[in-house]
């Protein structure tokens, strides 16, 4: 699935009502070694987020934040955790298309320059494979 496409859970009802939709999505893509983070991460996303980062195995790991519109203190401090845990492990981190509101988080709490950052997905896979 490509990184544009759309795949958060629809919004559903059932015997219990309404159902809203996903606020987030983490999803590791299948062809690239790429975990794409969607929507407004926070304290209840950060588990999943940390069995994604633990389960990752290779050599490189490149993070999407193309269609992630907020990230909260504790998906910051995974980010954190995985980051000294995946290079002990030899794992390289990127972090692409990181916006705005993301990058100021992490300029006020100065772990911006903790990253290594790409513009894009395709950048940060280079500068995986480079």
């Amino acid at each position: 699935m490509r990184d544009d496409q759309h795949s958060r859970e629809p919004a559903s009802i059932d015997e219990h009502g309404l159902k809203p939709r996903a606020a987030y999505t983490i999803r590791l893509r299948e062809d690239e070694p790429v975990l794409v983070l969607e929507g407004e991460l926070d304290l209840a996303s950060a588990p999943e987020l940390r069995r994604h980062l633990d389960d990752f195995d290779g050599d490189g790991l490149v993070v999407s934040f193309k269609r992630t519109t907020f990230i909260d203190s504790a998906v910051l401090k995974e980010l954190l955790r995985a980051r000294v845990e995946l290079t002990e492990r030899g794992v390289r981190l990127v972090l692409a298309a990181v916006p705005a509101p993301v990058r100021r988080l992490m300029d006020l709490t100065r772990t911006s320059e903790l990253f290594a950052h790409a513009d894009s997905v395709d950048e940060a896979l280079t500068q995986l494979n480079g």
